[in-house]
């Protein structure tokens, strides 16, 4: 406020100097003068802002911006790629295409012991395929207006394409969570502790709290199905809390490993690596799993999840970004991103992973 008055009282003792000088060439009294002169600056400031030695609007931005700009907060999503990705860069599928195949070994050639009749009879093996459906995931056109990008002290454009990078992956976790979802009902185990109150926004009610016996459950069902690799797990802020309470549940900061915290994982128990996130897989109250962007309901239910990494299969397209530059009818750019993305459990026989789901307390 102070430089503002100052600018306006040196542009006024410029404009009364001024006009004592040209009053009497022009024989008119020089305070007329002067104070025309002054009106000329102010409406020459407000209709084209320039910066003039004494002009009082030379500075058209008042305000102050910090450069720590507060980003918009996701969850970590970076569990799901611990599955199998099944492209790579140089086929990564166009937009146009809408489905990926993984074919499948359905039947293994009967064995025989010490054969005693010849010629052996002949068996025909069939094949078939799991098709991986692939959803187009797109963001709203942003508007990024000429002026704006001018008016702030961060760089918007990359704060904007981060910001649709992020919500992209946002959505490819939320299908993930759902594909993730689809396992066996042999595979899908009812956890059996203590009745807790339901935590997660919009649930109601009571229920179980997990168990260590319900891990062990879901790791012997893993180690049935014969399926070699790595094991994950993902758990919620609601289990986790319940997993802090198991004896002998230890996290990598408290074993000195901290290699594993670079890629999101908290810990290993029982051979699985363990990654948390604000919230896991979501059943409904039917036991169904939660549909993608569906809202919650008061008795959905939530679910961790095992898997062995190469039992589920995700292909990931190439994102692009599209940009308009120049839209008269905006005054700016118009910018937004979209990318093909699809997930599956990699076996028609759904081996390989297993949920341990809360069950009503």
């Amino acid at each position: 406020m102070k430089t503002l008055f100052l600018k306006l009282a040196v542009g006024f003792l410029l404009a009364q100097f001024v006009g004592a000088i040209l009053g009497p060439v022009l024989g008119a009294p020089a305070p007329i003068i002067g104070g025309i002169l002054f009106a000329a600056q102010v409406a020459r400031a407000c209709v084209r802002p320039v910066a003039m030695p004494g002009l009082a609007f030379d500075d058209v931005l008042t305000s102050l911006f910090t450069r720590d700009l507060q980003k918009i907060l996701f969850p970590d999503n970076s569990f799901y790629k611990r599955t199998k990705k099944l492209n790579t860069a140089a086929d990564a599928p166009g937009f146009a295409a809408a489905s990926y195949q993984i074919p499948q070994e359905m039947q293994q050639p009967t064995g025989i012991i010490d054969p005693a009749v010849f010629p052996l009879p002949v068996e025909e093996i069939e094949g078939g395929n799991e098709i991986v459906t692939l959803s187009l995931l797109a963001t709203n056109p942003t508007r990024l207006g000429d002026k704006e990008l001018l008016e702030v002290s961060y760089d918007k454009r990359a704060s904007t394409l981060a910001l649709h990078s992020s919500v992209l992956d946002q959505m490819a976790a939320d299908v993930s969570l759902n594909r993730m979802s689809q396992v066996s009902s042999s595979a899908i185990i009812t956890t059996s502790g203590a009745a807790v109150a339901a935590a997660l926004p919009g649930l109601t009610g009571t229920r179980k709290a997990i168990t260590k016996d319900d891990i062990i459950k879901g790791s012997t069902i893993l180690d049935r199905m014969n399926i070699p690799g790595q094991r994950y797990g993902l758990v919620g802020a609601t289990q986790y809390a319940e997993l802090l309470g198991i004896e002998h549940f230890v996290d990598y900061n408290k074993t000195g490993n901290k290699s594993a915290l670079l890629t999101g994982a908290i810990g290993e128990l029982m051979g699985v690596v363990w990654y948390k996130r604000s919230t896991a897989a979501l059943f409904t109250g039917a036991g169904a799993p939660k549909a993608v962007q569906a809202a919650a309901a008061a008795d959905d239910n939530e679910a961790m999840l095992l898997w062995v990494e190469d039992a589920i299969g995700r292909v990931e397209g190439a994102p692009k970004v599209y940009i308009n530059e120049g839209q008269a009818q905006y005054l700016g750019a118009l910018m937004n991103n979209a990318v093909r993305f699809g997930m599956k459990l990699m076996r028609t026989d759904k081996a390989g992973v297993v949920a341990i789901r809360q069950a009503a307390g």
